[in-house]
């Protein structure tokens, strides 16, 4: 019994990797499975898998009650693989991978455990967040326009509101965000998203005059230099837009649309090694992101290499498949290669 918990003991305190966490002696030792006929085999199989997943499950809730929220995600992970329908094993590893940052990873069991429980408003506001996180804008948006809560939760109205602009329906926000501001006029990451709404609607300077109001608050508050840099390459001010995205990277670094951003200027401003450079970081760590492919594949196309090009154009086709501009580049690269009928498939 002792020698039992001082091992429990280290793997609660996640020493997996020691060389004292020696194998378990294993319950089959006892037990004659030569001797069980087929149907047996079966049953022992499907009880054995059970537990097992119990198990991990078990492990995984005394992970989180430690707040080892990624070691606690993995022991779920692997009881979800065993049995997926497993009592309560969707809901506990969507809320560990949500509640450890790991949005993209959460959004499957969440939604999992969503369909088991359409009436938990906490689960819909979590899958609603994690899509918000992961650029599924029309996704959230749909999950929280019929929240009870949200009129009067303001940053659930402030997520619905990111949600519809950021979805491309900025008129349809513009009554959320009016309640907002008449509520809270200094709030300066709603002072960034009236920018982004008006820049949909083609309004520049209205946009201008709120982000430049979000910086007055708070200069570095999220999004707005990044956004004035995007106004800016939009009506050619490279130096403009690249002085503002270098500035919101200053504040944060790993910011995904800052970094494609720049690297869009950059293209344009003829440093396509500095935009490659930015572009190949950006993949490592989201390889299915379509826009970065496509922007690598027309670089590569432009220097010259047409088959590198193809590589990066085909996989953001099969990942966008709806945008013309990857296939008229790919077209392109197929056409230079002397490959004529399918440059013409994809034109």
């Amino acid at each position: 019994t002792e020698d039992s918990r001082e091992r429990l003991r280290r793997f609660l305190e996640d020493d997996v990797h020691s060389k004292a966490q020696e194998a378990f002696s294993s319950p089959l030792d006892a037990l004659s499975v030569a001797d069980l006929t087929a149907a047996q085999r079966v049953e022992l199989d499907t009880t054995l898998t059970y537990r097992l997943a119990q198990c991990y499950l078990n492990l995984g809730v005394l992970q989180a009650q430690r707040r080892r929220l990624p070691r606690a995600a993995d022991l779920f992970q692997e009881a979800a693989d065993l049995v997926p329908e497993l009592p309560q094993v969707q809901y506990s590893l969507g809320v560990a991978r949500f509640n450890s940052g790991q949005f993209e990873r959460a959004i499957q069991p969440l939604s999992r455990a969503l369909g088991e429980q359409q009436e938990n408003l906490q689960l819909r506001r979590m899958l609603a967040l994690a899509w918000l996180n992961t650029g599924g804008y029309a996704q959230a948006a749909e999950l929280l326009v019929d929240d009870p809560g949200r009129a009067s939760d303001r940053s659930l109205q402030y997520a619905y509101g990111v949600a519809l602009v950021r979805s491309g329906r900025a008129e349809q926000a513009e009554t959320v965000f009016a309640g907002l501001q008449a509520r809270t006029p200094d709030w300066p990451e709603l002072h960034v998203v009236l920018g982004l709404a008006a820049a949909q609607q083609d309004d520049f300077d209205a946009a201008i005059e709120s982000l430049e109001r979000a910086i007055d608050l708070k200069p570095d508050v999220a999004d707005a230099h990044s956004t004035l840099g995007d106004i800016h390459m939009r009506h050619g001010r490279l130096e403009e837009a690249e002085r503002e995205l270098r500035t919101e990277l200053d504040y944060r670094p790993n910011d995904f649309q800052a970094l494609y951003l720049l690297a869009t200027v950059l293209e344009l401003a003829g440093d396509s090694a500095e935009a490659l450079d930015i572009l190949d970081s950006l993949l490592a760590t989201r390889p299915r992101a379509a826009n970065a492919r496509y922007l690598k594949g027309k670089i590569l196309l432009a220097q010259g290499n047409a088959a590198a090009a193809q590589i990066q154009l085909e996989t953001a086709a099969s990942l966008n498949p709806a945008d013309p501009e990857i296939h008229y580049q790919l077209g392109i690269a197929l056409q230079r290669q002397g490959r004529a009928n399918e440059a013409r498939v994809a034109f």
